[in-house]
């Protein structure tokens, strides 16, 4: 306890006291729900998944402290199953449609959207008023028709300016959401940032929008040299990927035909005008390895034939010049013909994906290579995405204010790529089961990066009574995948 009453700090500029968000949970106490969670809901067909959200919450609510008090969370599992009920049958039936009847289908979708507002405002009041801090609890004040506008007014707005007002739509959401809170009468306060909204986005999009304006010019220019190489009378022109086999190529004995294509050429224009080509025996010097002439022999010898030469059809012989040059040929034609085997595979291995990854795959380094895409595609993804959740969530906590409170948040990118990436990578390779520590972890860093800055008094809050609200709202939400968070 004395440990966490340190952690308060004077704010030099301001000379405020800090108090920062404290998370304490640890993943091996968490394992434990987590994997009850799971086995349950798997046994019970998903029935148990409502009382599974209570504790996990619950969980993390309890472990979150300001001043050594932690939140709580007060919803009901019944309330909860009855939503997921409702969720689940509209779900069914929007399958079963599309599957079956797309009319039914089309008609649950513009009913969905229609009522998105309706199922925000009641999951955003089901959570709030089921949260509370020392026995205090919040509220959530915003109407239907304030959703009404910010969900589907101003979407309908993004054909018409070229998408230039998601930015402002994403503020809107986020001031919507943050300032229809209350913590007991007190209510939260964001600041309009909308030129720093803007700032961002235009950040976060400005690499993938060279990289659509690449791929829409790389093809625009491949057509307009086909296009001139047509009116030349040329062949099309045509990106290929490399392919590793040719750096092999050279080293396999039908291609060293090909380094004497030249030489070859040569041979054939002067054949009829050389000298019969003698048949030449191994060794260093040409005149010792050439029979002597007959005048150049002893007397005694000249006179005398080897008998083992005498008749014998497996002696050497000299090659005609007709036999020297079909012999060049046969083999000129051998190797165009290995040479066009290979190309004709190397095409078709490019044209078949399948086989030609499956040869590619066979390079020792190609692994390696992959790993590295891999890795750097993930880095891409996921430095975009820290980029985007660590500078709105600052930009929302920063410029929000509850009475004469104010927040400081200093979520970083770089930190979000690590947890995201190395999250990943464990929870694969545990083959999930390293999912609690994942949660564990990034809940701490959520919490040690956000502060409080002022006099924190609870005493100055005054809370009322609220009165439960169903579950019916949150839960259909989820079921279709819409998000309630902000920053």
């Amino acid at each position: 306890m004395s440990q966490l009453n340190t952690n308060q700090s004077i704010n030099q500029g301001t000379n405020q006291k800090t108090t920062p968000f404290v998370f304490t949970g640890k993943a091996s106490e968490y394992f434990g729900i987590w994997i009850v969670n799971l086995l349950l809901s798997i046994v019970t067909l998903g029935i148990y998944s409502a009382w599974a959200k209570v504790r996990r919450k619950k969980y993390f609510y309890n472990n979150t402290l300001i001043e050594n008090v932690g939140f709580d969370y007060h919803a009901k599992p019944i309330s909860i199953l009855k939503g997921r009920i409702i969720a689940f049958v509209l779900f069914a039936l929007y399958v079963y449609g599309k599957s079956s009847n797309p009319v039914l289908a089309g008609i649950l979708v513009i009913l969905f959207l229609l009522a998105l507002p309706w199922l925000i405002v009641r999951g955003s009041l089901f959570n709030a008023r089921n949260t509370s801090h020392r026995g205090l609890r919040f509220d959530f004040k915003g109407t239907v028709s304030q959703a009404i506008r910010v969900y589907i007014g101003l979407p309908m707005l993004t054909f018409f300016t070229l998408g230039l007002i998601w930015p402002y739509i994403a503020h809107e959401k986020s001031q919507f959401i943050m300032n229809s809170h209350r913590f007991g009468l007190s209510q939260f306060n964001m600041s309009r940032v909308v030129k720093q909204f803007y700032k961002v986005y235009l950040i976060v999009f400005i690499v993938p929008f060279f990289g659509i304006l690449a791929a829409i010019a790389i093809p625009a220019y491949q057509a307009y040299v086909n296009k001139a190489n047509a009116a030349a009378g040329q062949p099309k022109a045509e990106f290929s990927i490399p392919n590793v086999q040719a750096f092999a190529a050279i080293h396999t004995p039908s291609n060293l035909f090909l380094a004497l294509n030249e030489t070859t050429t040569e041979m054939q224009n002067s054949a009829e005008t050389q000298a019969p080509i003698e048949q030449v025996y191994p060794g260093s010097n040409p005149e010792e390895a050439s029979p002597a002439p007959m005048d150049a022999l002893p007397a005694e010898l000249a006179t005398e034939q080897p008998s083992e030469f005498v008749n014998d059809e497996t002696a050497p012989r000299e090659l005609t010049p007709e036999e020297e040059l079909q012999m060049i040929e046969e083999e000129k034609a051998a190797a165009e013909m290995e040479e066009r085997k290979t190309l004709e595979d190397t095409i078709n291995k490019q044209q078949n994906p399948a086989e030609f990854m499956k040869d590619w795959l066979d390079a020792p380094f190609a692994w390696l290579l992959v790993l590295v895409g891999v890795l750097l595609y993930g880095l891409f993804i996921f430095g975009f995405l820290a980029y985007f959740q660590s500078r709105i969530g600052n930009l929302v906590w920063n410029n929000t204010t509850l009475d004469k409170l104010s927040f400081k948040s200093s979520l970083r990118a770089r930190d979000f790529t690590w947890l995201y990436l190395s999250n990943l990578v464990v929870i694969m390779l545990t083959f999930g089961l390293a999912t609690p520590w994942a949660q564990i972890r990034m809940a701490r860093y959520r919490a040690s990066k956000l502060e409080i800055i002022g006099d924190v008094d609870f005493d100055q809050f005054v809370g009322d009574k609220k009165l439960e609200i169903k579950a019916t709202g949150e839960e259909i939400a989820d079921m279709f995948d819409v998000d309630l968070s902000f920053g």
